[in-house]
C-alpha cells in the first residue's frame, strides 16, 4: 500500500503542486481546501501524514491540528505546517499545537521531500 499524504491549503496551485511533487516520489496524495474537509477525509481513509497551510476558510490549520490531536485515532498522525507565516508567536503556536514541523513557504521540493521521510521512518 502507498504511503498517502494529505495537503490542506485554500490555494488549489499549492495543492497540485505539492501533490505532484508527493507523487513523483511514489506517495499517494489527497487535498482539502480546509481544516473541515481535512478532517471528513481523515474520517474516510486513513493518511500517513498530514501537511497543512494555517489562514484558511472555515477552520484554519492551528484548528484542524487540534482537532487531529484531540482524536485518540489520528494522535499520532505526523503533521507538517507549510505556511508563510514567519512570525514566531505562529511558529510557536504550531508546535504548542502538536504540530512536528513548521516550515514557511517557498520550500525547495528536495527539502519538503526530506522533512517528509523523515517523519514516515
Amino acid at each position: 500500500m502507498a504511503v498517502r499524504v494529505l495537503v490542506v491549503d485554500d490555494s488549489p496551485t499549492i495543492v497540485n503542486m505539492l501533490s505532484l511533487v508527493l507523487r513523483q516520489h511514489g506517495l499517494e496524495a489527497l487535498g482539502a481546501a480546509d481544516g473541515q474537509e481535512a478532517l471528513g477525509q481523515l474520517q474516510r481513509q486513513a493518511v500517513d501524514l498530514v501537511i497543512t497551510d494555517v489562514n484558511m476558510p472555515n477552520m484554519d490549520g492551528f484548528a484542524l491540528i487540534t482537532a487531529i490531536r484531540a482524536n485518540p485515532a489520528w494522535r499520532g498522525l505526523p503533521i507538517i505546517v507549510l505556511t508563510t507565516e514567519s512570525a514566531p508567536q505562529d511558529h510557536e503556536a504550531g508546535l504548542r499545537r502538536g504540530a512536528d514541523l513548521y516550515v514557511t513557504k517557498p520550500v525547495k521540493p528536495a527539502d519538503l521531500m526530506v522533512m517528509v521521510r523523515s517523519l514516515l521512518t
